[in-house]
């Protein structure tokens, strides 16, 4: 009976030393290896490498707090779509952070816009509007606004807005 108390109480310290050595924080999981470059062209060029349907970037925001959303365009095969990424600038260099999947909005099989809700490294809240221009002039509508004028990029012939929403 001792034996096996021995090796009951054996076995919980071995688990539980396993357990203890393997888990870890929320911040550890939450947290990325970000890479930093020292031009703002010099991330753009390694995120194409990672990444080889990334094209062009199309439009940006103004720096916030040292940071930036850029669109950039996407292709692949026919098909032709945006995403974002931020850039965040830190003792004179700059890192690129995709924010989420890009999306497809030409295609052989029709056209089609859409948008969608991110947040950028430090948390800020954003939408990006995106799709294939109806005319020069075309206005869209927003969660939060009607009737705005997009940014129109006439070589990819794409249309863009990007809103921020603000926080609670």
């Amino acid at each position: 009976m001792k034996k096996a108390s021995v090796f009951i109480l054996g076995c919980f310290l071995v688990c539980n030393s396993l357990l203890g050595c393997s888990k870890t924080s929320e911040s550890d999981v939450n947290e990325k290896e970000v890479k930093w470059y020292s031009s703002e062209e010099k991330a753009f060029n390694e995120a194409k490498k990672e990444r080889a349907d990334i094209q062009d970037i199309i439009g940006e925001s103004k720096y916030l707090e040292n940071e930036k959303v850029v669109i950039y365009t996407i292709k692949d095969k026919s098909n032709i779509g945006v995403g974002t990424a931020t850039i965040t600038q830190k003792d004179n260099k700059v890192s690129w952070e995709t924010n989420n999947n890009p999306f497809i909005i030409q295609q052989p099989e029709g056209d089609t816009d859409a948008s969608y809700e991110f947040k950028t490294t430090s948390g800020k809240k954003y939408e990006l509007y995106a799709g294939t221009p109806t005319g020069p002039n075309m206005k869209i509508e927003t969660k939060i606004d009607t009737d705005i004028s997009p940014h129109i990029d006439k070589e990819h012939n794409i249309y863009y807005f990007l809103s921020p929403i603000p926080s609670n």
